[in-house]
C-alpha cells in the first residue's frame, strides 16, 4: 500500500509544489519517498514497504523508457514473472510485485496486462517512447485514484488532498451538484468528486493521455457477468470454498506482519478461519462497545477461540465520536456520512500496533446476499405498496412539518409508499429524496435544476433485466461497495499506515459467486445461506446464524456531535465539518 501523485506538463519551478502534494500522502507511505521528473512528467511515490523491503522495491520504477508508480498488490505476480522470464527473458531486479506490472506492460501492452493481473491496484505508467500516460484502477475499485484534466494537463493522486494541495494557488471550485448527490447517497458518487474538473477513475477502468495529440480516452476493461448456472449445492460449496481458500492464501503473502480484522460476523470470521489454516498463529483484532446492544465482542472472542488466533479487543467509549467527528474531513477530503468510519478508524489503530497488513471480510455481503434489504426490497415491502401509495401526499406533508414524533413516524412510513426500488434504496439507506425540504432549499441556494435526476448514479449501474435479487447485488457491488465501504476501509486503515486486503473481492471469487444459483444464496429467508453451510462445523453456529449487525455507534445522547434526532447526518457533515450551508 502506498500513495502516488503525478502531473504532466510540469516545469522545474513547479517541482516543489508537486513534492508538497505528494507529501500530503505520507500516511499512506511512511517508509520513504521518491520521484522522477522526465520530459515534463512528474511521478511521485510514498512507500509503505510490504514486499521486498530493500531499495530494489522502491518506486518510481523504470525500464526501457517506461516509468511506473503503483498503490496496491498483485497476487498472481509470481506466476506472471515465470511467464515473463520464460517467454521474454526478463531479468528482474527485485522481488516486488510492482516490477511485474512494469515488465508486463513493456511486453504485453496495457490491455493484456490488465486482463492478466489479479489484485488491488491504482497505477500510473508513463511511456516516454509513445509519449503516453496510462492510469488504471482494479476491477472492484479497492484502491482509490483521482485525476484532473485542465488546460491540457493531467494530474492524478491516491487521495483528493494531493490534488487540493497542488492546485491550491489556482483554486478549485466546489461542484455543488456533487454535494447535492451527497445528500442522496451519503457519499459523492463516482466519477464525481467535491470539485469541478477533478474526478474519481471508476473501478475496472483505464485512462490514457496522449501527450502529442492532447487526447484523453477512458476504457472499461472488465465487466461483472451473470452466469448463475450452478444449482447443485455440493458443487457450489466446493467451488466457493476453494475460491475463498485460494484467495486468502494468496492475500497472506508479505514480508511484514499480517493479521485479520475479526468482528465475529460471518465474513470476517470466514476470512480469519481460512487465514488461521495457513499460519502458525494468526493475529486478529476487534473493538467492543459499552452499549451492549451493538457490542459484538462476545462473538469475536468465540471465533478467536475456535480458530486459535491471538486476539486483541479494545472497548470503544461513547464519546469517541465527539472527539473524532472532524476526522470525516481529514480522512475523506469530501463529504462522507458512513458513521461506521469511526469504529473502523479505531480498529485500524488497534491493528497497527502489531500488524502492517490486515485481511478484511468486505465484499461478502454484496456477493453472497448478506444485507437485510435483499429481502426487504422485493418481498416484505411489496404487499404494502399498493395499499399505502394513495396516502403518500399526506405522509409527506406530515413528514416535512415540525411535528415531533408524528413527523418522525411519517418519515419511516414514507418508505412503504415508494414504488421505485432505486428510490426506495435511497430512503432505506438514510438518503434524502428530491421532494424533501432540505433538498428543495439546497437546490434553490446553489442553482441545482429542478429536473436534476437524483438517481442518475443508481440508474447508471442498474441492470433491470436481472432478477430482483441479482439486480440488487449488482447495484450494490458497483455503487455503495466501491464509493462507500471500500473507500471507508481504505482511508481509515491508511490513516494508520496499514494495508487492508479483501479476499472476497479477488477476481476469481467474484466470478465464482456469480455462477451460483440465487436459490443457494438466500434459502428459507436465510441470507448468505451457501457461505453459512460451507462453514458449519468450522465456525460457531451462534456466529454464523445470528442477525447481521455491522459496525454501529449505539444510542446518541443529547449534545453529541452526531446526535441525529434534530439533523440528518448529511446536513451535520456539510454544515459542521465542511462549512457548507444547507438550510
Amino acid at each position: 500500500m502506498c500513495g502516488v501523485f503525478g502531473v504532466s506538463n510540469i516545469t522545474a519551478a513547479e517541482l516543489a509544489a508537486a513534492n508538497d502534494a505528494l507529501h500530503t500522502l505520507e500516511h499512506r507511505g511512511p517508509d520513504g519517498w521518491s520521484h522522477v521528473h522526465e520530459q515534463g512528467v512528474y511521478m511521485g511515490h510514498r512507500r509503505l514497504s510490504i514486499l521486498d523491503l530493500s531499495e530494489n522495491g522502491s518506486q518510481p520504477m523504470e525500464a526501457d523508457g517506461v516509468y511506473l508508480t503503483v498503490n496496491g498488490e498483485i497476487y498472481n505476480f509470481k506466476g506472471l514473472n515465470e511467464e515473463l522470464i520464460k517467454n521474454h527473458k526478463v531479468e528482474f531486479k527485485s522481488s516486488s510485485d510492482s516490477e511485474t506490472l512494469l515488465h508486463g506492460y513493456i511486453h504485453w501492452g496495457l490491455e493484456e496486462l490488465l486482463n492478466k493481473i489479479e489484485g488491488m491496484f491504482a497505477f500510473a505508467i508513463y511511456d516516454s517512447n509513445s509519449q503516453q500516460i496510462h492510469l488504471a484502477r482494479d476491477h472492484a475499485g479497492i484502491k482509490p485514484l483521482y485525476y484532473s484534466f485542465v488546460d491540457g494537463r493531467l494530474a492524478w493522486g491516491s487521495e483528493l488532498k494531493a490534488l487540493e494541495r497542488f492546485y491550491e494557488d489556482a483554486g478549485l471550485q466546489y461542484d455543488y451538484s456533487a454535494v447535492y448527490d451527497f445528500l442522496t447517497y451519503k457519499y459523492i458518487p463516482s466519477p464525481k468528486s467535491l470539485y469541478k474538473n477533478v474526478f474519481k477513475l471508476p473501478a475496472a477502468h483505464s485512462l490514457t493521455y496522449d501527450m502529442r495529440s492532447k487526447n484523453l480516452s477512458k476504457t472499461k476493461y472488465w465487466s461483472l457477468k451473470s452466469n448463475r448456472h450452478i444449482q447443485n449445492e455440493d458443487e457450489a460449496k466446493a467451488l466457493i470454498e476453494n475460491a475463498v481458500r485460494t484467495a486468502v492464501k494468496s492475500h497472506l503473502v508479505a514480508d511484514v506482519p499480517v493479521g485479520s480484522f475479526l468482528s465475529g460476523g460471518v465474513d470476517s470470521s470466514i476470512v480469519s478461519y481460512e487465514a488461521s489454516r495457513c499460519v502458525d498463529v494468526l493475529n486478529t483484532c476487534s473493538i467492543g462497545f459499552e452499549d451492549e446492544k451493538v457490542d459484538e465482542s462476545v462473538y469475536a472472542n468465540a471465533v478467536a477461540k475456535a480458530i486459535g488466533s491471538h486476539h486483541k479487543i479494545q472497548v470503544t467509549h461513547h464519546d469517541f465520536v465527539n472527539q473524532n467527528f472532524r476526522l470525516m474531513k481529514t480522512l475523506f477530503d469530501e463529504p462522507f456520512a458512513d458513521t461506521s468510519a469511526f469504529p473502523t478508524f479505531n480498529v485500524s489503530a488497534l491493528a497497527a500496533e502489531n500488524m502492517t497488513v490486515v485481511l478484511t471480510g468486505d465484499g461478502g455481503d454484496e456477493l453472497f446476499a448478506g444485507y437485510n434489504h435483499y429481502l426487504d426490497w422485493y418481498q416484505k415491502l411489496t404487499p404494502w405498496l399498493g395499499f399505502l401509495w394513495p396516502l403518500r401526499p399526506v405522509i409527506q406533508f406530515v413528514k416535512n412539518r415540525q411535528l415531533g414524533v408524528l413527523s418522525r413516524l411519517a418519515k419511516k412510513a414514507e418508505i412503504f409508499t415508494i414504488l421505485n426500488p432505486l428510490e426506495r434504496k435511497v430512503r432505506l439507506s438514510g438518503g434524502v429524496l428530491k421532494h424533501d425540504k432540505i433538498k428543495k432549499t439546497f437546490r434553490k441556494k446553489y442553482n441545482i435544476p429542478n429536473n436534476y435526476d437524483d438517481l442518475w448514479h443508481f440508474k447508471a449501474h442498474d441492470m433491470a433485466k436481472l432478477s430482483p435479487l441479482s439486480r440488487a447485488l449488482y447495484l450494490d457491488f458497483h455503487t455503495t461497495m466501491t464509493d462507500d465501504i471500500l473507500c471507508k476501509v481504505d482511508r481509515c486503515s491508511m490513516a494508520h499506515s496499514i494495508e487492508t486486503r479483501v479476499p472476497f473481492l479477488d477476481k476469481k471469487v467474484v466470478e465464482a459467486a456469480w455462477q451460483i444459483d440465487e436459490k443457494l444464496l438466500v434459502k428459507n429467508r436465510t441470507l448468505k445461506y451457501l457461505l453459512k453451510k460451507i462453514y458449519e462445523g468450522k465456525l460457531p453456529n451462534e456466529c454464523l446464524y445470528r442477525a447481521k449487525q455491522g459496525f454501529s455507534l449505539g444510542q446518541a445522547k443529547s449534545g453529541d456531535a452526531l446526535d441525529l434526532r434534530h439533523k440528518n447526518i448529511q446536513q451535520n457533515v456539510l454544515e459542521n465539518v465542511f462549512e457548507i450551508e444547507v438550510s
